[in-house]
């Protein structure tokens, strides 16, 4: 499937649908919300971003510029990405999804080790900031375990980053 393929197959009208699959669709939708915004992953992701949120606000503006605007985009990537895994039961999409929140999780970790130094962050909060991240990665490692009962559904990496064996 390229990019320039017809989306013709993403013509959906709710219209057609009865009240009894109207309603089945928007419980299921509430069900996966809920499954999601109770999950432990997602849960430690906005604490992540609470914390750097509250690191951000303790330094003059410059510094905030200058230091921690990345830091918050960093933050702010987990919880999203997350949940776009979450809502996909395709293996690829996951996978992808994953890496993100890996390669942000990561910066987010190996960041804490100067940002005393360079920003002036208070001590607590970086280690607070660490702490968080160690539970984070093995609260992460333990999700995408789940991974491998997941469908490709012939979904081609037309990448080539992820092969399925």
């Amino acid at each position: 499937m390229g990019w320039d393929d017809d989306d013709d197959d993403m013509n959906f009208n709710f219209d057609d649908l009865s009240p009894e699959e109207n309603e089945r669709i928007e419980r299921e939708m509430r069900e996966k919300d809920e499954k999601i915004h109770t999950h432990p992953l997602y849960l430690k992701a906005e604490e992540i971003f609470k914390i750097v949120r509250t690191m951000s606000e303790t330094l003059e503006k410059e510094e905030r510029e200058m230091h921690l605007r990345t830091l918050l985009e960093s933050a702010m990537m987990l919880a999203p990405k997350f949940a776009g895994a979450m809502t996909s039961e395709s293996w690829l999409l996951s996978m992808q999804n994953a890496s993100i929140m890996r390669y942000h999780a990561q910066y987010l970790h190996t960041s804490t080790s100067m940002l005393h130094e360079i920003s002036g962050v208070p001590k607590e909060y970086v280690k607070v900031l660490r702490t968080e991240m160690e539970e984070f990665r093995s609260l992460f490692k333990e999700w995408v375990k789940a991974f491998k009962d997941l469908d490709d559904e012939g979904i081609d990496d037309e990448w080539g980053l992820f092969l399925r064996k």
